[in-house]
Parts: C-alpha cells; sequence; structure tokens
C-alpha cells in the first residue's frame, strides 16, 4: 500500500506549517491512518535544520502537540515531486511554487482554498514575531481549516491505496 504524502508549505518551516503538521499527523494517529497517510512540511525561504519558533511550539504543547523533533527543511523537487497533496499557507508560496514547479500545478492549494466553494481568505497570516496570542489564533485558523479538509485527505488516501 502507497502512503499519501500530505505536504504544507509556509515561509521558514518554523511557525504555521509545523502547527499544521503536527495537527494533522494527530488526528492520522487517532485514526490509526500512519500506514495510509504520511504528513510533512517545508519552507519556500527555510533553512535547514532549525526548530520550530518557542511560540509555536508552546502552542502545539497547549494542544497537546509534541513538535519538539520538527526541524525546518527547504523545500526542493524530490519533496514536491513525493507529494500528492501540497497546502500552502498563503497566495504567495502557492505561486512561487506553481512558478518553479509548473507540472506540479494541479496539487498545490492554500489550505484555505482546498475544497472550499467560496473561502473567507486564501492566506493564513505569519505570526512570527508577534505575541503568543497571534500564535494561538493562527493556531485555532490552521486547525480548523485542517480538521475540515482531513475527510477529504482520508478518502483521497483511500483512493490512493
Amino acid at each position: 500500500m502507497r502512503l499519501y504524502n500530505v505536504l504544507f508549505i509556509c515561509t521558514a518551516n518554523i511557525c504555521r506549517t509545523p502547527m499544521a503538521e503536527y495537527y494533522l499527523k494527530h488526528l492520522v494517529t487517532q485514526d490509526s491512518l500512519e500506514a495510509r497517510i504520511a504528513v510533512s512540511s517545508a519552507g519556500t525561504w527555510a533553512i535547514d535544520g532549525h526548530p520550530a519558533a518557542p511560540n509555536s511550539l508552546e502552542v502545539c504543547r497547549e494542544h497537546g502537540l509534541n513538535a519538539s523533533s520538527h526541524r525546518s527543511r527547504m523545500v526542493h523537487a524530490s519533496i514536491m515531486n513525493n507529494a500528492d497533496l501540497v497546502l500552502c499557507m498563503s497566495t504567495q508560496h502557492k505561486a512561487d511554487l506553481a512558478g518553479v514547479f509548473p507540472h506540479l500545478a494541479d496539487k498545490i492549494f492554500t489550505l484555505r482554498e482546498y475544497q472550499a466553494p467560496h473561502p473567507q481568505s486564501l492566506s493564513i497570516a505569519d505570526p512570527y514575531g508577534m505575541a503568543i496570542e497571534a500564535y494561538r489564533e493562527t493556531f485555532r485558523i490552521i486547525s480548523r481549516e485542517v480538521a475540515r479538509v482531513y475527510p477529504f485527505i482520508k478518502k483521497a488516501a483511500s483512493i490512493n491505496s
């Protein structure tokens, strides 16, 4: 059985995407689908090897998620080619990836637009450098959106296997 690979993309891969990655991993683990769905993240301007931002780690902890093993990584061709679904935090990330990987454009979406007929906003603001409350609000948005798209991911994973 082939894993269905979900890739989250933001800028530095230290604030938004660790929250999204570890929240989706939590949902996948709750449903015992680790053998069907793989979740990872990367950044369009990431420096490899950095831990998640302290406030991202704290907000994850507040929600029972342990993202302490997270290390940032720069997105590159093999990561993109391996992904079945690429969920970006902003329209700029989506445009950047579609420009570099035009042959993969059909699997690149913003998290907010994926399977949403009329999203109120397409991007999720970066809380980098802000107070922890901004990170909490970002987590609220990300967790709501990840929970919304999760049934579609499960369905795609079952078709993909």
